[in-house]
């Protein structure tokens, strides 16, 4: 696994200027996934961050709003091999300006504390703040069955989670309640959405927790990445990618390709400025659900219809099928989706 100066520029160098959102957000997310799949890091592209890391901890006092983005590329960029302490000054700006206390979610100070915790021992505040922070969290996974409804931003919260309180798969679990139940109907929620990218963080965050990923998600998502086209701007004016691009879904992927131990970021930019792309795909499975449970609680439907097999074709049959049978939770999954209605 290695973090070239071809992937760098086509995500740092061109950009650094700006210090825009996308900077950050991306930028923020290729060096932490590099950093944590333990990939080495070619010296030239560690140079095209030099400025910036240079630079961080002025720049840190003057966009307070960022500084988890600040601290997570700064020690990201010592944990690739640059040299320097400044990971360890911005901790101690984060404690001294009590800037994780002024955060108002609990994913963001657990990716604080967490931060913070990989380079110093936490302050008793900051030991107090975490315990109280794993207090929440462990309530929030209590009860797996509010992970039965489709809802991204809560899914993605807890992928987070386990990311920051597994130290990205090296440590224990530390909460009580388990989340792999959640993350199996995560999972299985992904694929009836199509929504490989969601399907990807789930399948990480059971590596994490030592349990095996179905087959049948390895397949959908090896199967996926080949489907992300990449298109190049030859004039590599790349302040503000278009909100359709797809670097997320390809940062995602090449990180469980990491995981399970295949190569990861193997394509070659030249000095272009990529963006990426997936085909449109047809109405997926979980809409088609929601469409048949939504007309049968208001009386809608009619005649065969009622009938919720009569409801999808063979080969959309044959899939929900297939997906229900991916995961021991599958059966159960896809009842409390239907609100009963639909059992295989």
């Amino acid at each position: 696994m290695y973090l070239s100066l071809d992937t760098v520029e086509a995500f740092a160098a061109k950009r650094n200027p700006t210090l825009s959102f996308p900077f950050f957000k991306e930028n923020g997310e290729l060096l932490c996934i590099t950093s944590n799949l333990g990939c080495l890091a070619d010296p030239r592209a560690l140079d095209a961050y030099q400025e910036f890391y240079d630079n961080a901890s002025v720049l840190m006092d003057c966009y307070p709003q960022y500084y988890r983005f600040f601290l997570g590329i700064v020690l990201d960029l010592e944990s690739l091999g640059l040299q320097g302490n400044v990971g360890a000054t911005l901790c101690e700006t984060t404690s001294q300006n009590s800037l994780l206390f002024y955060d108002t979610s609990d994913l963001r100070r657990m990716e604080a504390l967490s931060l913070i915790s990989s380079r110093r021992e936490l302050t008793q505040d900051e030991h107090n703040l975490r315990a109280k922070t794993y207090d929440s969290i462990n309530n929030f996974i209590a009860r797996p069955d509010h992970f039965t409804k489709f809802n991204r931003p809560f899914f993605y919260d807890l992928t987070h989670f386990i990311f920051y309180l597994t130290d990205y798969g090296r440590n224990p679990f530390p909460l009580d309640n388990s989340p792999i139940q959640c993350l199996h109907y995560i999972g299985l929620l992904a694929l009836l959405d199509s929504d490989e990218d969601l399907l990807a963080e789930a399948g990480i965050c059971l590596n994490y927790m030592g349990h095996e990923i179905p087959s049948f998600w390895d397949r959908d998502l090896t199967g996926f990445k080949n489907e992300i086209s990449i298109v190049y701007d030859e004039t590599v004016q790349s302040a503000l990618n278009p909100a359709v691009d797809e670097y997320h879904s390809y940062f995602v992927l090449n990180w469980y390709y990491g995981v399970t131990g295949r190569e990861v970021f193997t394509e070659r930019f030249n000095g272009r400025t990529p963006n990426f792309s997936v085909p449109p795909k047809p109405t997926s499975l979980l809409s088609k659900i929601s469409s048949y449970v939504h007309k049968s609680a208001i009386g809608t439907l009619n005649g065969a219809q009622t009938d919720w097999e009569s409801h999808f074709n063979e080969d959309e049959h044959t899939r929900l099928r297939a997906i229900t049978a991916s995961s021991k939770h599958g059966a159960e999954l896809l009842a409390q989706l239907s609100n009963g209605m639909m059992r295989l």
